[in-house]
């Protein structure tokens, strides 16, 4: 799915929030238990509450945990950061991600597996992204930065751009609205392409 389509889930999924969130119904229904795997139902809670720890929910059932959660609109909230959050993700570059990835490949005799990722130079990084896409496990899209943002500092911005577009196209059709409607100058944004994970 492109990104536009996702961006236009993202919106209707928050349309649909916004006009449930003063209801007065306190329910969760179990048919959800078809859509997530106990350890995700797991992640939803520790993300939603600071009261539980894995292992305090190590031995409930998915309905207890279906039943801590409480509201619908508690797991349409979860589903929308976890949405928002897809649409921008990129690799890490960390070294347990780079072990998982080998590893659930198959490649642990891959050089880039034992290398440690802090002594990657440019080629091992481009080589890392080929085979992410090989993969399947990511895809070159576009992003509008500030001009100040270097090639090799793209990937650790602080202020990461809160959406990519699926063409260079459609990143400079943003990019001109931006400078006609956001008060920005032609030389203040620049289009940059990365790789985002699938």
């Amino acid at each position: 799915m492109n990104i536009r389509k996702r961006k236009l889930i993202l919106y209707f999924l928050g349309a649909y929030y916004r006009s449930i969130a003063n209801r007065k119904v306190n329910e969760i229904d179990p048919k959800l238990l078809e859509f997530f795997s106990r350890k995700e139902l797991v992640q939803m809670i520790i993300e939603l509450f600071d009261d539980y720890d894995r292992s305090s929910l190590a031995e409930l059932s998915e309905l207890e945990l279906l039943e801590i959660i409480g509201e619908d609109i508690l797991v349409l909230s979860y589903v929308i950061e976890m949405w928002r959050e897809g649409i921008t993700s990129v690799p890490k570059m960390n070294q347990q991600e780079v072990h998982e990835f080998f590893d659930q490949f198959q490649m642990g005799a891959h050089y880039l597996r034992s290398k440690p990722v802090e002594e990657w130079d440019e080629y091992d990084r481009s080589n890392y992204y080929a085979i992410l896409w090989k993969r399947g496990k990511t895809r070159r899209v576009f992003a509008i930065f500030t001009s100040d943002v270097n090639e090799e500092d793209k990937y650790a911005v602080s202020t990461k751009p809160s959406f990519f577009f699926d063409t260079k196209e459609e990143a400079q059709e943003e990019l001109e609205r931006c400078i006609a409607e956001k008060n920005f100058t032609q030389g203040e944004l620049k289009i940059m392409s990365l790789w985002k994970i699938e």
